[in-house]
């Protein structure tokens, strides 16, 4: 799931926040480190990253895939560190914010470990892509509409002005919301419908159906993405909203 989404996304997330060489870097729910790896490589051995995450077992993943770079782990809640104030030019985190419980204190928090004019910057999904929202339409028909329902929560965000203003209510200043998008190119259905929902919270639901209620839930996702199948690819676009603030 990395290389095909979340890598492609930390890209894009890293280039625009330009990062530069020997600045200092958090990267919050940092999960198995792919934009912290990233994060490092632009700000170079003179520089400092450290990944964050509350989730002991992809903090052990991140060390294992990040081994032989100069990356600090930190497990941790995104809302109450313990580290200094003023430890880092940058603080972002890719597709964490949604999942904080508390986010007007992850808000300040992060506020609190930038160093003065720092700046921070989160990514979040807009909304459902054709593929989500296929996939959420015969999770519900084949599964359950209770399953479904905590599969589509992930996608059901915040608009831009509703982010904007929580940042800015937050203390930050030159708030802006900027709407990457990409197209995005995975496998046809068969193969990537398990390997995508074999990945989600709502995976035990998935696995628990017989062969042929599996294959029938895969069938109705195709047909639902045949029209987004490319040289036996199935490419469709998807977009994030990136929100930048400065100290």
């Amino acid at each position: 799931m990395v290389p095909l989404w979340f890598g492609r996304w930390a890209e894009a997330l890293v280039d625009l926040l330009s990062l530069q060489p020997s600045e200092r870097v958090l990267d919050v729910a940092c999960g198995t480190g792919v934009t912290t790896r990233l994060a490092k490589s632009k700000v170079g051995p003179d520089g400092r990253v450290d990944g964050l995450d509350i989730n002991a077992s992809m903090l052990a993943k991140a060390k294992e895939l990040a081994d032989g770079l100069d990356i600090g782990w930190i497990e941790s809640d995104a809302a109450n560190s313990g580290l200094p104030p003023g430890s880092y030019e940058v603080v972002m985190s890719q597709h964490g914010y949604h999942y904080f419980p508390d986010k007007p204190a992850a808000l300040k928090e992060f506020r609190r470990l930038l160093a003065p004019k720092g700046r921070m910057a989160f990514s979040i999904w807009v909304g459902h892509s054709p593929y989500t929202r296929a996939i959420c339409i015969a999770v519900a028909k084949h599964i359950s509409p209770e399953i479904a329902q905590k599969q589509r929560s992930q996608r059901e965000t915040p608009s831009a002005d509703d982010l904007a203003s929580q940042v800015d209510s937050a203390g930050f200043f030159d708030v802006a919301v900027h709407r990457q998008e990409l197209m995005i190119d995975v496998p046809l259905a068969p193969e990537f419908v398990p390997l995508h929902l074999g990945s989600m919270p709502i995976s035990g639901a998935f696995l628990a159906l017989s062969d042929v209620a599996k294959e029938r839930l895969i069938d109705d996702v195709a047909d639902a993405l045949s029209g987004y199948v490319q040289g036996g690819r199935i490419v469709y676009p998807d977009a994030v909203h990136v929100v930048i603030g400065f100290k």
